[in-house]
């Protein structure tokens, strides 16, 4: 042996060790000996490093030669073993030749040693080389199977009988069966559908008889049969193999389901695009047309023969081409082009509004090679959009200028939009609503809050329309109104998925319907308290007259003059407030005169200083060149006073009156928000106190009469009732604004009048002598009134008669001519006092009429003021007030004659 060679000698005794090694020095054996003499020293060498040739001895302590052959081949199969065995057994050298061991030796016999080396060396490397034959067979027949197994086509062998002897993976999957199913199976019974079987058999048996077939060596397309009995289109070529007298057949079928699919959506896709309304044009890279459909025909009016072959520039219209130079460049990097709305010319010279979109086309190796350009006709498109803009300028315009407000809400994603005009309603700067409906339930007046939630949840549920109104309080304080309309849309299953609505601001329109109200419950308190009044001076009139002739009866020691006295000052004092209530609803008699409002207040501030005290500092500030107004001077005078008193009671600690007036200009938008105003010139007097305020209750209730803050029996709440009345009855306003612990406001508005106005004023009366003869008509429904009347005349020495009615004054009218003079009620039941004023003056024009009344009615007056040339007598008068009036009217110059009153319009 030439070479050494590694042994692991397994041997408890070092005299047989030594004597084994010995024996091979001595035969010449090259060899590298590792000695172990125990189990663990043998199994750790055989895991440490490969042997040649494992020798061991078959008896040690513990330890076997069994175990250790069999130990060596779990470890180095490949390694011969020679056991090794002081006696000889043969039942145990046959076992362990059976197990695998290469030889059994007796210690006695070592001249046998060395062949057995040898031969154990030869067969180990015998062996060695069949399995490197056998490894390069298996891997032969492995890298073929795998060949076959990789591809992706089916592969199917079948001898001469038709029996499958190959079947590839690709043929599993494809005719669903495994390769042990069908190797060993007829081919037709596998994948030949059973209406071609009997041709396929014929055509085998033809090929085997004659050697020619008509598919051998061909490229035919066929139908094919899956596991499943569904069949499939293949493409199938057939090779036939002979191999001494056997003949093999190879068919490599390839399934093109996928590339009919492919051909035919191809077909499809040229249908449709051949079919399609738009132009689809396909393009060399440098513009040359390659295709042309027939939406192109039709778009543009050329036929694909007048365009294949030409340049796109051609539809072009006439200018720079900087879009088609953009369109190819980002083509020839492979970019899609954006979408690109342009314009084109037509065959007949018309220009046609498109959209274009632009994609390359590559071959193979990604190399573009053209571009696909897709045009439809957006003419009527852009018209209808223009079209909508213009629609949406016009609504948006309209929602602007109606200040019309628009929201969104979108339940799926709880997003909730604002227009910036409901923004502006709610007192945000555009863009600073949070977007969700919590947020607008945020801007919500908390005290409307529930019941909004409640319309708007019970929408929800069942969809449909709903509307609103609810306060928002603005970052300043203010308050605004606001009304809104919606409508929830429900989705399939019922549940909320959208909700729009609108949203009017109508803060002005509440504020005005609040004042309308608050004007008509003025109006009615105003017409009780006028019909109250007239009743009242009724019974003053009589009550103050029988205490006049009672005095006038008593001597100065009689003990009853002071009980009369004490009734006729009760009774002054109630005429006072029934002047007061006459005042506040309007039916109070006055005469206007041009008046400067600077003059009167400079002249009633001594007065005023006297009548609020010390402690309360008096500011005026009167605006120059102040304009006229036409007013009463007594009740502007009581205007003036009675807000000083109020102010008074608002600081009863002290503090500062200002009162202020000036020249102001009231527009239509001032007028749109204050129900009694007309706009034009007006004269403002502004008083304004440093007290304690008013709460919003208060402040809407303040010009009712007989309501009022004082402790019981420190008020009439008569105050401010006659205020507002005396404004009212002059055109103007009264306005107030207060806050609590902060002061009080009281702004009046008179119209401005003209400095040339004439005011009618009747001049007084030259008094002449009374002569005997003087008779006076009088009028009157209510009885104790005619007497009282009739007596304080009689008394002065007239000669008086008396009628309860119209119909009894006409009769004592037509029997005494003489009278001069007719002093009759305005209201009374039947015909009223200007009717029978008028029947009585056709009679005898030179007839003098005096009217009495406890009110004003227009039948006299004009919204409280007295026409010209009418002589009035105020109820309840004394008889000094009574004889006056007689007398001022008897005394009048014939040529003055009265006019009759204008009659009363009914209805």
């Amino acid at each position: 042996m030439t070479s050494s060679i590694r042994v692991l000698h397994l041997e408890d005794s070092p005299r047989d060790a030594e004597m084994i090694r010995h024996h091979l020095v001595l035969a010449d054996v090259s060899c590298d000996i590792v000695l172990t003499n125990s189990r663990d020293s043998f199994e750790a060498a055989l895991t440490r490093e490969p042997f040649d040739l494992i020798i061991s001895d078959y008896n040690l302590p513990g330890y076997d030669g069994v175990t250790a052959l069999k130990q060596a081949q779990a470890t180095q199969p490949d390694v011969p073993v020679i056991l090794i065995s002081g006696t000889v057994v043969e039942e145990e050298a046959v076992r362990c030749l059976q197990i695998g061991a290469t030889d059994y030796l007796l210690k006695g016999r070592l001249d046998r040693l060395v062949p057995a080396v040898r031969r154990a060396l030869q067969e180990a490397e015998a062996r060695r080389a069949r399995k490197r034959v056998e490894g390069a067979l298996s891997e032969s027949e492995a890298r073929k199977a795998a060949i076959l197994d990789s591809v992706l086509d089916c592969i199917v062998t079948m001898d001469a009988n038709g029996t499958v002897i190959e079947f590839n993976s690709a043929a599993a999957r494809t005719f669903g069966y495994t390769k042990e199913e069908a190797i060993g199976r007829s081919l037709a019974d596998l994948i030949i559908p059973p209406r071609f079987r009997e041709r396929h058999s014929a055509g085998l048996a033809h090929y085997l008889a004659t050697g020619e077939g008509p598919l051998i060596g061909k490229l035919i397309e066929i139908r094919a049969m899956r596991s499943d009995g569904t069949e499939l289109p293949v493409e199938l070529a057939i090779t036939a193999i002979r191999s001494g007298s056997a003949t093999l057949f190879t068919g490599v079928l390839r399934d093109i389901t996928a590339r009919q699919q492919a051909e035919a959506t191809r077909a499809r896709l040229a249908a449709i695009v051949d079919s399609s309304d738009d132009a689809i044009i396909s393009l060399a890279m440098d513009d040359t047309i390659l295709t042309w459909n027939a939406g192109a025909e039709r778009l543009f009016g050329y036929a694909a023969s007048e365009m294949i072959g030409r340049n796109r520039a051609l539809l072009v219209p006439a200018g720079p081409n900087v879009e088609l130079v953009s369109i190819m460049e980002r083509a020839a990097r492979g970019e899609a082009g954006e979408p690109l709305e342009t314009r084109r010319v037509r065959k007949d010279g018309s220009v046609v509004d498109v959209s274009l979109v632009s994609s390359p086309m590559t071959d193979a190796t990604g190399r573009v090679t053209s571009v696909s350009t897709i045009a439809r006709d957006i003419t009527e498109r852009n018209q209808a959009v223009e079209a909508l803009r213009t629609s949406e300028e016009r609504m948006r315009f309209a929602l602007e200028a109606a200040s019309v407000g628009i929201w969104d809400m979108d339940y799926t994603t709880g997003v909730h939009r604002w227009s910036e005009i409901l923004e502006t309603q709610y007192c945000l700067q555009p863009g600073t609503f949070g977007g969700t409906f919590e947020a607008f339930i945020e801007r919500v007046h908390p005290d409307d809050r529930e019941s909004l939630l409640a319309t708007v949840g019970k929408a929800m549920k069942s969809g449909g329309d709903f509307s609103t109104l609810h306060r928002t309080i603005c970052p300043d304080g203010t308050l605004r109104w606001l009304s809104g309309a919606g409508r929830v849309l429900l989705g399939e299953h019922g549940e909320p998925v959208r909700a729009v609505g609108i949203s009017l601001n109508v803060t002005e329109r509440h504020t005005l319907e609040a004042q309308y109200q608050q004007a008509q419950k003025m109006e009615a308190i105003g017409r009780l308290a006028g019909g109250v009044a007239h009743d009242f001076n009724n019974l003053l009139t009589v009550i103050l007259g029988f205490c006049e002739l009672l005095l006038a009866g008593l001597t100065p020691d009689d003990p009853r003059q002071a009980d009369v006295a004490e009734i006729q000052k009760a009774g002054a004092r109630a005429a006072g407030l029934t002047r007061q209530l006459l005042a506040f609803s309007r039916k109070e008699i006055i005469q206007l005169t041009l008046l400067d409002l600077n003059v009167i207040v400079a002249d009633i501030r001594v007065m005023l200083a006297r009548l609020i005290g010390e402690d309360v500092t008096i500011v005026l500030r009167l605006g120059a060149a102040l304009g006229p107004v036409k007013a009463d001077r007594g009740q502007i005078e009581q205007i003036v006073l009675n807000l000083a008193v109020n102010a008074r009671d608002a600081m009863p600690s002290g503090g500062t009156l200002t009162i202020e007036t000036a020249n102001v200009e009231l527009d239509e938008h001032y007028a749109k928000s204050h129900l009694a105003v007309t706009p034009g010139p007006h004269v403002v007097l502004t008083m304004t106190d440093t007290g304690i305020g008013m709460s919003p209750q208060v402040q809407a209730r303040l010009f009712e009469p007989f309501f009022t803050t004082k402790e019981p029996g420190k008020g009439t709440g008569l105050g401010l009732a006659m205020v507002h009345g005396i404004v009212a009855q002059s055109g103007g306003i009264v306005n107030v604004h207060s806050e609590v612990g902060r002061g009080t406001s009281f702004t009046v508005y008179f119209p401005r009048a003209d400095a040339a106005a004439k005011v009618i004023d009747t001049p007084p009366a030259v008094a002449r002598p009374r002569t005997a003869i003087e008779t006076v008509l009088v009028v009157e429904d209510a009885d104790g009134l005619r007497e009282l009347t009739k007596r304080l005349l009689e008394r002065q020495g007239y000669t008086v008669l008396v009628a309860a009615n119209a119909e009894e004054a006409r009769q004592l009218f037509d029997r005494n001519p003489s009278i001069g003079v007719l002093l009759t009620d305005v209201v009374m039941p039947g015909a009223s006092g200007p009717e029978l004023t008028r029947q009585l003056v056709e009679q005898r024009p030179a007839l003098k009429v005096i009217y009495m009344s406890g009110y004003t009615e227009e039948a006299i007056v004009h919204h409280g003021i007295l026409d010209p040339g009418i002589a009035f007598l105020h109820k309840p008068f004394t008889s000094d007030t009574l004889g006056r009036k007689i007398r001022e009217v008897l005394d009048r110059p014939a040529e003055d004659p009265i006019e009759p009153p204008r009659m009363p319009v009914s209805d």
